[in-house]
């Protein structure tokens, strides 16, 4: 090898000083892009129609269909059918995963089958459901999840982000699953029901302060309990909503499962009578933008099957007969209320709610092959869109045909989606906060990102982000010395724990060049290195994007990166360096690394440091094994190389190895795999696996 990668991990990994400095070193299925379309002069909607068995029927003439508008019948002046594709069945698993979980390809909007948002509605989960809900998501991951899902998986409790969790790598989404712990904050339940207490004793009265009907100790825990469950469900549909709202610029049918307990839409008072309460306005606030984002909302119940009783976990000391009677009658309305707040929700934006069902792996799957609707547009009048109140417009839509079962969106308030699209553009800053929010790269302006995790004693955990930019994208003017001068701000942004910002650099940077340097690196481009200190360990997101000031052109790109707990004292790698001869970016490892296209023919040098590794009397045993696999299939796998400790310190062991590509390998993306096993650490910690991706390139 002529170059010595250990020089390079020293330049490329180690060297922070180095690194911070501040300069410049559509669509394959059938679904349309617009499904729903509100506007003065044409309502579109979708609307799924089934026979008695759930299958969807294909041949609906259009004067079997009927809609109508705040009571009054429209027109129809369009209808089309679009087949979804059926879900795979799934096969049972325990959840765990025993194999490699690869980096997921970064698809491209014209490459996403499905978009699917789960919403774990935590404020409402009891300790028993989120346990529950843990196995059924890992199962979707494991085995129902396909080539071209974009998945996002966020909670409802805490802050959040909508289209930055959305990915098709199930590393990060295992690493969102793994966070879902149950919130004591919420409803603090252990089981559906919170227990009941002892009540006094016969003959003993109650402390004066709780005496009286109106003060008794019930009436006051019910009240506080009726409030908290009001604030829990109006964060909820607040956090979907937010949800719902970032998904509106993905492409085609958008759907959103809600695993949640559910929530009351009126409230009930001891004699039994109903009255509404603000949550109904909170549900069409909902509905009215998951209509406009053809979002449809599915809710599942991860309670289960369940059987309104006195349970052994209740105290019913004291209890008579008939206390025991009114609080399985309480129960039983209280199950009542809650799903059919989940069902309602469903049914407004043409879902639908799985509920009383312990398989809930199996809703989902019905949920999945729910995907073939038809589209139907209609002419609304003057009064639908009346600018001087504003109306929620409610849907009806009726189909004839016998046997026919009929979900549909059941309404919007009367904003045109243009003047929606025209509020949202006068944000100078939207096409930024777009670009790195998106889970696409913006294609106006290439570039190429990765991001390296490291560690050093003085600064702690970081990863070092490199950005490669092609000369040819900025706008370069010549200036009258005879530089050539270019302008551009980089937006850098670390999405942490459902979507908080852990950390983000926004810089405006000035790049002038010799005309001779100029034209040495339009061939080669030029690499953006900087750092993001990262304080906690965890699953990021990180998110780039660049503006070119002259021409105002966006480019952005995206990566997830694990940062470990080395103070677990686990076997750890960091991130990967490559550096090739035969690679597109000349002599420059950083170039290398930062872009990652290779020629067939290429000599491939790989390198990374090894944390934690063991050591007897000073001296490690380590052993490495580089495996490469394209689309999910191993196509190479090496034999295990020693490693050479080489003098280092048994805590930071740098290594390096060489991969050779086949003159004839077929141009297209690449994971290489690295794993690093220790003899001498025990079995259950004692391998530690990295992976990096790459192009082929003819």
């Amino acid at each position: 090898m002529t170059r010595t990668l250990l020089t390079i991990l020293a330049t490329a990994l180690l060297a922070v000083s180095a690194a911070a400095q501040d300069v410049p070193t559509p669509v394959p299925s059938s679904t349309p892009e617009d499904v729903v379309k509100i506007s003065t002069s044409l309502v579109q909607f979708d609307v799924t129609v089934t026979d008695t068995d759930g299958r969807p029927i294909t041949d609906l003439r259009p004067n079997e269909i009927q809609v109508f508008e705040n009571g009054k019948e429209r027109n129809v002046s369009g209808i089309s059918f679009i087949a979804g594709e059926r879900t795979a069945a799934y096969a049972s698993t325990s959840g765990s995963r025993t194999t490699s979980v690869l980096p997921g390809k970064q698809l491209k909007a014209n490459e996403v089958r499905r978009a699917i948002a789960i919403v774990v509605d935590d404020l409402t989960l009891s300790f028993e459901s989120t346990d529950f809900v843990r196995q059924t998501l890992r199962r979707f991951v494991d085995t129902q999840m396909q080539d071209g899902d974009l998945v996002a998986i966020v909670r409802s409790g805490g802050a959040m982000g909508a289209l930055q969790q959305f990915t098709s790598d199930k590393r990060q989404l295992y690493a969102a699953i793994d966070r879902i712990h149950w919130n004591a904050v919420g409803n603090g339940r252990i089981g559906t029901f919170n227990p009941v207490e002892p009540k006094f004793p016969i003959g003993e009265s109650q402390p004066a302060a709780f005496s009286g009907e109106e003060n008794s100790i019930d009436d006051i825990n019910k009240a506080n309990a009726e409030y908290r469950e009001n604030i829990f469900a109006t964060g909820s549909l607040g956090a979907l909503n937010y949800v719902i709202r970032g998904m509106r610029d993905l492409p085609g049918r958008k759907s959103v499962l809600m695993l949640s307990e559910g929530f009351r839409l009126f409230s009930r008072d001891p004699g039994g009578n109903l009255s509404s309460n603000r949550i109904i306005d909170s549900v069409r606030m909902v509905t009215d933008s998951a209509n406009r984002a053809a979002v449809v909302v599915y809710t599942l119940d991860p309670r289960g099957l369940q059987v309104p009783m006195i349970e052994a976990r209740d105290n019913t000391l004291y209890w008579t007969q008939e206390d025991r009677d009114k609080e399985v009658e309480s129960r039983e309305a209280d199950l009542r209320d809650t799903q059919d707040g989940l069902q309602y929700l469903a049914e407004e934006t043409g879902g639908f709610a799985i509920i009383n069902s312990n398989d809930l792996s199996k809703g989902i799957r019905k949920i999945l092959d729910d995907q073939s609707y038809y589209l139907i547009a209609y002419q609304p009048d003057d009064a639908s869109f009346d600018p001087q109140k504003l109306r929620f417009n409610k849907v009806e839509i009726k189909v004839s045909r016998p046997g026919a079962n009929v979900r549909y969106r059941r309404g919007f308030y009367n904003v045109g989606d243009k003047q929606l699209a025209e509020n949202r553009r006068s944000d100078p800053d939207q096409r930024i906060v777009d670009a790195v929010t998106s889970p696409f790269a913006a294609g106006e302006m290439p570039i190429h990102f990765n991001a390296i995790y490291n560690y050093d004693q003085k600064n702690g955990a970081y990863i070092r982000s490199l950005l490669h930019m092609n000369i040819a994208e900025l706008d370069f003017k010549k200036q009258a010395d005879g530089k050539m001068k270019a302008a551009f701000d980089v937006f850098a942004y670390a999405f942490g724990e459902n979507g908080r910002i852990a950390a983000k650099q926004q810089k405006a940077y000035t790049i002038s060049l010799t005309p001779e340097n100029y034209e040495k690196m339009r061939s080669s481009g030029f690499v953006y290195d900087f750092l993001f200190p990262i304080k906690n360990p965890g699953a990021y997101q990180l998110r780039i994007a660049v503006r070119d000031k002259g021409l105002d052109k966006i480019g952005s790109a995206s990566q997830f990166i694990e940062v470990p707990d080395l103070k677990k004292n686990r076997l750890t790698l960091s991130g990967v360096v490559l550096d090739s001869a035969g690679a597109n970016s000349g002599a420059n490892p950083l170039t290398s690394t930062a872009i990652r296209e290779f020629s067939p023919g290429s000599h491939i040098d790989y390198g990374t440091v090894v944390f934690n590794a063991k050591a007897n009397a000073g001296q490690t045993n380590l052993t490495s094994k580089l495996r490469v696999f394209r689309d999910g299939k191993l196509i190479f796998e090496g034999k295990p190389q020693a490693i050479s400790q080489d003098g280092q310190s048994a805590n930071s062991v740098a290594f390096m190895g060489t991969v050779s590509l086949g003159t004839k390998l077929a141009a297209g993306d690449y994971v290489m795999e690295i794993a690093v096993t220790d003899s001498l650490a025990k079995t259950k910690h004692s391998t530690a696996l990295q992976y990096v991706q790459f192009s082929v390139t003819e």
